[in-house]
Order: C-alpha cells, then sequence, then structure tokens
C-alpha cells in the first residue's frame, strides 16, 4: 500500500479459526461494499494456541490485511489489543477484540463517513448474536456451533450479508435497542487521538476475555466532551458461537460476571452504568433490519413516555456538555401527552 488508510481496524483473535475467518471474510472485499482497499486496513493479532489461522489465507484476502501471530502468557486480549494499536497506520480506528463478530457490509462504508461528518465521531456498530436468543442461553435453546455453521451456508451469507438478520437475537447488552443506553460495543470505531485520550486499553483488565473492557472503552470515548456518538441501524455485528467466556451458558457464569463487574467499578473509581448520550442515526436500514429498527422504537417510546412523566433526562450524560440534546425539551415540556402505544 502506497498511501496510508483512513481506516484502520485491529481483531483478536484465539482458538477460533473458523469463526475468524468468517469475520475477516466479512471485512474483506468483495463483501465490504463502496470502499477501496487503499482506504483501510485489517490487523489481525491472533494469540498462540494449538487452532491458530493460517497466515497465508489471511493475507491473500488482499492487500491491506496483515497478521501478528504472538505468544501471551496471561488469559487477556488486552495486551494484544494495545499491540493492535502500535501497527494501527490509519487516523481511525475500529476494534473487534472478539474476533468471532461477522459484520454486514456497509460497515467500514459508514464508519468512515462518520470520521468524514466530524473527528470526534464514535460509531457503533450494534451487537447481535446468531440464532433465536442470546447465546448464553445456548444449552436451552439447544444452539451449537454445528447448528450454527449450517444455518450460515443456508443463508448463503456471503452473497447477501444482511441475511444474516434472519438468524439473529439482540445481544443482552444491548437487549432494548439501540435508542436507549447500551453497555458496550463489539464493533466500535473512534480516532486514534480520543483512543489515546483513555488511555487505550486498560491493562488492568487481566481477566479471562479480558473482563469489562468493552464496557470501558465504550464509556470512556463517549465521556469525552467533544464526542458524537453516531449509530448503525441498518448494519450489525453478529456474534458467532465459539464458548467464549461471557456468552456460554456455564455453571459458574454470575460469579464470573460478578467479579468482572468488581474489577471493573474499581478502575472505573465508582459505581458504572451504562452510556447515556443521544445517538446520531446512520446509514441506511434495508428491509432485512427493519424488524429490529421497529421493535428498537416500541421499546424507546415505553421508555420516553416513563422518563416524561417522572421529568427525567433521557440522556443524562450529556447534562454536562453544552450542547443541544432533547434534554433541553424533555423534563420541561408540561403539556406533552406521551402518544399512547
Amino acid at each position: 500500500m502506497t498511501k496510508k488508510p483512513i481506516l484502520s481496524i485491529i481483531v483478536i483473535v484465539y482458538k477460533m479459526p473458523r469463526q475468524a475467518m468468517n469475520t475477516l471474510l466479512s471485512l474483506a472485499l468483495p463483501y465490504q461494499k463502496n470502499v477501496n482497499p487503499e482506504e483501510y486496513e485489517v490487523i489481525v493479532i491472533e494469540n498462540s494456541s494449538e487452532q491458530n489461522l493460517n497466515a497465508d489465507t489471511v493475507t491473500a484476502l488482499g492487500p491491506q490485511f496483515r497478521y501478528f501471530l504472538r505468544e501471551e502468557s496471561g488469559v487477556s486480549p488486552v495486551p494484544a489489543v494495545n499491540f493492535g494499536f502500535e501497527q494501527c497506520q490509519g487516523e481511525f480506528i475500529g476494534l473487534i477484540i472478539d474476533g468471532a463478530r461477522m459484520v454486514t457490509p456497509r460497515v467500514l462504508e459508514y464508519a468512515m463517513l462518520g470520521y468524514k461528518i466530524t473527528r470526534q465521531a464514535i460509531v457503533m456498530v450494534p451487537g447481535y448474536h446468531l440464532g433465536e436468543e442470546d447465546q448464553k442461553f445456548h444449552l436451552t435453546t439447544g444452539h451449537s456451533a454445528q447448528k450454527e455453521i449450517e444455518k450460515l451456508e443456508e443463508l448463503d451469507w456471503q452473497e447477501n450479508g444482511y441475511r444474516l438478520f434472519n438468524f439473529a437475537a439482540w445481544s443482552s447488552s444491548n437487549q432494548r435497542g439501540y435508542f436507549q443506553p447500551m453497555q458496550e460495543c463489539n464493533c466500535l470505531f473512534a480516532s486514534k487521538d480520543n483512543f489515546d485520550l483513555i488511555g487505550r486499553a486498560d491493562e488492568r483488565f487481566d481477566q479471562a476475555g479480558g473482563g469489562s473492557i468493552n464496557l470501558h472503552i465504550y464509556r470512556s470515548l463517549g465521556m469525552l466532551p467533544e464526542s458524537q456518538l453516531f449509530i448503525l441501524p441498518g448494519e450489525g455485528s453478529f456474534h458467532q458461537f465459539h464458548g467464549g467466556v461471557t456468552t456460554t451458558e456455564i455453571e459458574n457464569r454470575e460469579a464470573l460476571l460478578k467479579a468482572f463487574d468488581q474489577r471493573l467499578e474499581e478502575i472505573w473509581g465508582g459505581s458504572f452504568k451504562a452510556l447515556t448520550r443521544e445517538p446520531m442515526l446512520l446509514g441506511a436500514v434495508t428491509h432485512a433490519a427493519q424488524p429490529f429498527l421497529s421493535k428498537a422504537s416500541e421499546l424507546a417510546t415505553r421508555r420516553f413516555q416513563r422518563l416524561t412523566i417522572n421529568k427525567k433526562e433521557f440522556w443524562e450524560d450529556d447534562k454536562a456538555f453544552e450542547r443541544f440534546t432533547e434534554n433541553a425539551v424533555s423534563v420541561v415540556d408540561d403539556g406533552y401527552q406521551p402518544p399512547e402505544m
């Protein structure tokens, strides 16, 4: 590549060659639409295991793919994330810490569009799980890796990535849709400067899978005063089943999540909550994604009704920033009557 790309995407991989290749295929051309290979790079960081990717297969996806295999003595992907930041050539950086997340065909186009609108853009791709329900219920619902393989083949997802919406459910971190506060983002874009401002990935998140590192990064970026949150309602990041730390129905899951929460609050310095900033919607919404948009609108209307009646801010974190949001009218409009659902 003769010139530096606009966008660098970090993908972290460990013990998931099938799922990771699907993710990388979803970031490659011609699957991604309306972008050129010189505009972006994909930096694949794999922590070594007995199930490594084939390096030649990764780099054969295009000149924009770079592959790094590293040894990691710990159980957290956070050191690999920070190694990835060191490799980035782009001004705008995408972060996929869980390499088992396939994306839809215009994620890169809209991520770069957000950056063209403002260098302060945070572009958030809503998260879904493949299957009828969140994969933390995989035993209850009968979801499995084999079932997923068969369904992906049936969908012929590489021919039309929006078909993934036909075999998906919201992940628990945004189970009420994108018009309401969301705890984390597993496919997130922000400027290199803003990632630097928040200290990149805090290496105190040394628990399995990185613990709550996704929550910390998303809220830290969102609390930068000048940041502008963009959500892509027509696009998605789809989690593939791989026996992940928090996405598997295991006996000690609640105890594990409690330990993650404790570490998160220690590092945050107090009680941690989901980011509550008013989002701007960006991008087209295909017919496949429209049912999720409709449900998100329905659930948000109920929330806005409740908060209006109780004279509470819709977007509490925006109170500290000097920019107009719906907060300016939501708690003072005595004449407002919420519509009946």
